[in-house]
């Protein structure tokens, strides 16, 4: 009886051992670089973000271009690439609330994407509330933002689904000088499935082609 019991505890555990290692970070590395607030409506920005992400590790660069098409919602197309796989996809953002008085912005961002994490293909869908408050300083504004992401995958080619979790934090900084150019720096911590990531930002914006 207890052989049977000893075998059943080494199966389950090397089950559980399988599991682990099968499902890997399935979330799109690089970070949000954004806050819940919405920039200028009918402007472009170019937001390009260098990363470090940790198991799995490497260096990751992600490009972006955001369109704020109105004043509940923004769009952008992405492209990222690094030392653990590369992704491409589309999002758009719904701004709920904006920041006035003691309230904060809240938002919510959708996406779509392409999603190659150490050597597996994923099509991933995201889902990111975000939260962000701005104070204005001598030199411009500090925000101070926060995103919950959450990212079920779809493996391609394979019956294997995946689903991340990551907690984002930051801060947007917005120096009054350089004329709408935006800095992000940002810290991700993986919850599930997903690789903690330190994040810096860069915007810059072409208001001249709204037209």
């Amino acid at each position: 009886m207890s052989n049977k019991v000893l075998g059943l505890l080494l199966l389950g555990l090397s089950r559980a051992a399988m599991a682990a290692t099968v499902i890997p970070a399935t979330d799109i590395p690089g970070g949000m670089t954004r806050s819940a607030e919405r920039f200028a409506v009918g402007s472009y920005q170019l937001v390009v973000s260098p990363a470090m992400t940790i198991s799995p590790g490497g260096a990751y660069l992600t490009s972006e271009l955001r369109h704020q098409t109105n004043e509940e919602m923004g769009v952008g197309f992405g492209f990222g690439a690094g030392e653990i796989g590369f992704n491409f996809g589309f999002n758009g953002v719904w701004h709920l609330m904006p920041d006035s008085g003691n309230q904060p912005a809240v938002a919510v961002l959708g996406g779509l994407y392409l999603n190659r994490i150490d050597k597996q293909n994923w099509f991933a869908l995201r889902l990111a509330p975000m939260i962000s408050k701005a104070y204005t300083m001598d030199w411009g504004r500090l925000t101070p933002y926060a995103a919950l992401t959450l990212t079920p995958s779809f493996r391609l080619g394979e019956a294997q689904n995946g689903f991340s979790t990551k907690a984002s934090m930051g801060t947007e900084f917005n120096f009054a000088e350089m004329k709408g150019v935006r800095f992000w720096t940002e810290i991700g911590v993986g919850l599930v499935n997903s690789e903690h990531e330190a994040v810096l930002g860069i915007a810059y914006p072409f208001d001249e082609l709204a037209g």
